[in-house]
């Protein structure tokens, strides 16, 4: 019987292992993790008969290669599944989503690190060695479900954004508008933002308009982080934190940005336009 391995033959920066993360644990200082863009992940998974929350490869702003070292199902973001022989190479290209998911039928059984596979690379921990893939490793697979029902009702493949349309994405008014000046929200839901290229799985930076600042009135100390939070930065640009995101910060947090946006914003490549709306 032939192993049941995936071989990354080229690998972008920041392709990772990524599953469901690790909710419940910032209390212990560890952010949740997990896919930056939750809905096409799940797609993926449900396209090959995993579970939703599945170990599957993050694949952010860039391409992936992997060869298989026995037959394999699988999905790249939801889409139709297809059969992987053994030997055979599958390339998951760059498109108009700056990330995309490859989900493999049984999913990636890297070791569970604090309740999850997802890697960490902030603190070096789950997925591969604790880090991004690179050419060269050998992923091993968890044996498929036997059970699969290949007729069972998909999610479908997630579209990209219309780069001639900002990204809509869905907030709440945070906890700290009492820090900022008056006008700060009227700015901040005003305005359209323009994604920056200082982005990663910690947090997403924004350009454009800035959004005032009353030095006087910062915090006084570190807070409490959660996914989404928006902080203001010194200079009044908006960073909307991701699933790496600290657990603690100093800025203050003009609006929480809920989940399902959460995934439309991982969608958008740098240069790409969003705006916030309530």
């Amino acid at each position: 019987m032939s192993t049941r391995e995936l071989v990354v033959v080229r690998a972008a920066p920041g392709c990772s292992v990524q599953d469901g993360g690790r909710p419940g644990r910032l209390a212990a200082g560890l952010p949740p993790s997990g896919p930056l863009d939750a809905a096409a992940h799940a797609a993926a998974n449900l396209a090959v008969g995993n579970a939703p929350d599945a170990a599957s490869i993050e694949v952010p702003l860039g391409a992936l290669t992997v060869c298989a070292r026995s037959d394999a199902r699988v999905s790249i973001d939801g889409e139709p599944p297809v059969a992987l022989a053994a030997g055979a190479t599958l390339e998951v290209p760059a498109c108009a989503r700056a990330v995309r998911y490859l989900a493999i039928a049984g999913g990636i059984d890297v070791p569970i690190v604090l309740g999850a596979r997802a890697t960490l690379v902030v603190a070096g921990i789950g997925g591969h060695e604790g880090r991004a893939l690179r050419s060269g490793d050998v992923l091993a697979l968890a044996r498929a479900r036997s059970d699969t029902d290949e007729d069972a009702p998909r999610r479908g493949a997630v579209t990209p954004p219309d780069p001639d349309d900002p990204a809509a994405l869905r907030v709440s008014a945070g906890p700290h508008l009492l820090h900022l000046p008056p006008q700060a929200f009227d700015v901040f839901l005003g305005s359209t933002w323009v994604v920056s290229q200082l982005g990663d799985r910690v947090g997403v930076r924004l350009e454009g308009a800035k959004v005032p600042r009353a030095p006087a009135r910062d915090l006084a100390g570190p807070v409490p982080l959660v996914r989404g939070a928006v902080q203001v930065s010194t200079d009044g640009a908006p960073i909307v934190l991701g699933p790496d995101h600290p657990v603690t910060g100093g800025y203050p947090v003009i609006a929480v940005v809920h989940a399902a946006a959460q995934a439309l914003l991982a969608r958008v490549r740098p240069g790409g336009r969003v705006r916030f709306v309530l």
